[in-house]
Parts: C-alpha cells; sequence; structure tokens
C-alpha cells in the first residue's frame, strides 16, 4: 500500500514538471507574439513619419525645398499663415511607451526622419528605412545640422524620413502624400 502511494507522488511531480514545461513555452510564444505586434505597429508609425516628411519637404515654396527644423514643425507647418499639418500628434514608440526619437539631420539643415530610440534587438529588419548612407550623410559648409553616426545595430537601424534622392521604395504610396492636411 505504501509503494502505491509513493508511486502516485512520483506521478504527480513528473506532471508538475509538464505542466511547468508546458507553461514556460507558451509564455515565450506569446512574448514573441507581443513583440511582433509592436514591431509592426512601430512600422505603421514609421510609414506615417515618412509620409510626413515627404508631405512637408514637397510643399515647400517652388525652388527652396526644405526639411523641418524640428518635430513639432510637422504638427502645424511655420511656413504657411493658416495651419497645415503633415501629423496630427507625434505618435509613441510602441516599444517605449515614449514620444522620443531621434532626429535624423538633413544635409543643409533640418530634419529629415527619425530613427528609433529602444533596447534591445528587433526580431526582423524594417520593411521601408532610410538608407544607411543617409544617416550622418555630409552636411554643407554652413550648416546647422549635427553629424549622428550611423547606428550599428538594434531598434537604432529603424529610420524613417524622406530622402528625395532614394525617394523610389522608400515609402508606401499616399494618394494624399503630395497634399498637405489643411485644418479648418
Amino acid at each position: 500500500m505504501n509503494r502505491q502511494h509513493g508511486f502516485s507522488y512520483i506521478g504527480i511531480l513528473i506532471l508538475l514538471a509538464i505542466i511547468g514545461a508546458v507553461s514556460a513555452q507558451t509564455m515565450e510564444l506569446a512574448s514573441t507574439v507581443a513583440l511582433r505586434s509592436k514591431e509592426a505597429e512601430l512600422q505603421a508609425q514609421g510609414d506615417e513619419f515618412s509620409r510626413a516628411f515627404k508631405r512637408y519637404y514637397r510643399a515647400s515654396p517652388q525652388g527652396s525645398p526644405s526639411y523641418p527644423k524640428e518635430l513639432r514643425d510637422l504638427l502645424r507647418d511655420p511656413r504657411f499663415p493658416g495651419t497645415v499639418r503633415h501629423l496630427r500628434r507625434i505618435p509613441r514608440n510602441p516599444l517605449t511607451g515614449s514620444t522620443n526619437w531621434m532626429p535624423i539631420p538633413a544635409p543643409g539643415g533640418g530634419i529629415m526622419g527619425v530613427a528609433v530610440i529602444a533596447p534591445g534587438e528587433p526580431m526582423r529588419k524594417p520593411q521601408r528605412t532610410l538608407a544607411p548612407a543617409t544617416v550622418g550623410a555630409p552636411t554643407p559648409a554652413g550648416a546647422t545640422a549635427p553629424q549622428v553616426a550611423a547606428p550599428a545595430s538594434g531598434y537604432a537601424t529603424w529610420r524613417f524620413g524622406y530622402d528625395p534622392a532614394q525617394a523610389t521604395g522608400t515609402i508606401t504610396p499616399d494618394a494624399n502624400a503630395s497634399a498637405p492636411q489643411a485644418a479648418p
């Protein structure tokens, strides 16, 4: 009789070990799914940034295209007397929950894009991003844009913006990409 109770005890311990292993695998899978979802959201927000930088650049007066001096200029374009918005709000980074983005200086001054500020390594590569040669590109003499070293790895390699030199394939087509959005 004692032997049977000991056998049941060992059986329960084995069952608990199996349940623990399955739970650990489930938690790992849930974590992976959550990170992939955040990366997809990050890509969508990056595409939104890219369209906004493109709209701002293309809405410049004829013959003098320019980039915004700061991200807030995308919320309300200071070059127009009325309210012209290229973004409704600065999006939150889904990986960190903050609205902090690393500005990418444009040749000639201003900001041509943003890089992601987040710890860790991404699970995948971004689908659309500024070319590495663009980040930290030489700034012409007299320009106020600081140099930014091109990141080697991590989420900082996810860079979103607009570079007319590589305009083909940089961002997704948008029916309203060339027309700025005016607020009533």
